[in-house]
């Protein structure tokens, strides 16, 4: 990866699934969708499991960035990674989009 890159992890959302490797998560600055996302998704439970990352490894989740309770990018050069595994919320967000654009039809 070049300095600057940010991925995205939204498709495993399962321990025995990933979409990234080892390496790929520990020299990134980790977000969450939520806090469960350590011990539910995969692409960290794994990382963990050999010994890549520890268990502070995830520097924030979502609330915490957007209520600023946490900073994001640190540098222009930093690697972020931001590991979705779903919630409620936006399962509810989706569904009420897609409900109100189908009455405007």
């Amino acid at each position: 990866m070049r300095p600057g890159t940010h991925v995205d992890l939204i498709g495993a959302f399962t321990p025995s699934m990933r979409e990234s490797d080892d390496h790929c998560v520990a020299m990134s600055d980790v977000y969450t969708d939520t806090g469960e996302a350590m011990h539910e998704a995969g692409d960290l439970i794994q990382p963990k499991n050999t010994g890549a990352i520890g268990e502070d490894h995830v520097k924030a989740t979502l609330s915490d960035l957007v209520t600023g309770r946490a900073l994001g990018r640190e540098s222009d050069a930093s690697f972020t990674l931001f590991k979705a595994v779903g919630t409620a919320l936006a399962d509810l967000s989706a569904a009420t989009l897609a409900y109100e654009a189908a009455k405007r039809i």
